[in-house]
C-alpha cells in the first residue's frame, strides 16, 4: 500500500503528537486542551476527525485551494498589458494610484506581486543590519598610561 506524504507545519506537527498522546492513553483530553491552549471541546473535535481522516485532520480544510477573495485572470492581465503600455518604469504604489484614475483599482501589494511575477518588478534586497559584536570596554587612557610606566 502506497503511504501519501502530507506536509505540515511545526504547528501542526506539535497538535498531531499531542493527539496522538490522547488516542494512546498517555495524556487527558483536558491536558492536552491546555498543551495546546484550545478547549477540551475542540480537542474532542479534533480527536473525531482524525478518526474519520487519519492525519489529516489538523490540517486546514482549504488548504491549496485559491482565494475566494482573488482577482480575476482576466483583470489581471488587462492590468499588466496596461502596466507594460504605459506604467512600465513605475514602481507598484505609483502604478496603482495612475490604475485606479483611469478606472482599474487594486491594492498595491497585488500590483506588487503581479509585477514581480511578471519581471516589470523586482523588489530590491533588504538591507542586511550590522551585527554590533560586543567587546571589551576601554577603561581610558589612564590604564595604557599605568602599562608603559
Amino acid at each position: 500500500m502506497e503511504t501519501e506524504r502530507i506536509a505540515l507545519s511545526q504547528r501542526e506537527r506539535d497538535r498531531l503528537r499531542v493527539l496522538h498522546e490522547v488516542n494512546q492513553k498517555q495524556i487527558t483530553q483536558i491536558e492536552a486542551a491546555r498543551r495546546l491552549k484550545i478547549s477540551d471541546r475542540h480537542i474532542r473535535r479534533l480527536l473525531f476527525h482524525l478518526e474519520k481522516h487519519g492525519d489529516r485532520a489538523v490540517i486546514h480544510g482549504l488548504r491549496g485551494r485559491p482565494s475566494n477573495r482573488r482577482l480575476a485572470a482576466r483583470l489581471e492581465l488587462k492590468i499588466l498589458r496596461r502596466m507594460w503600455q504605459r506604467y512600465a518604469d513605475f514602481g507598484p504604489t505609483l502604478a496603482a494610484e495612475h490604475l485606479a484614475q483611469e478606472g482599474l483599482p487594486v491594492s498595491r501589494e497585488t500590483l506588487r506581486k503581479w509585477m514581480v511575477k511578471a519581471s516589470l518588478w523586482r523588489p530590491r534586497a533588504q538591507r542586511v543590519k550590522t551585527i554590533h559584536v560586543w567587546r571589551e570596554r576601554f577603561d581610558g587612557w589612564r590604564s595604557a598610561a599605568r602599562l608603559v610606566s
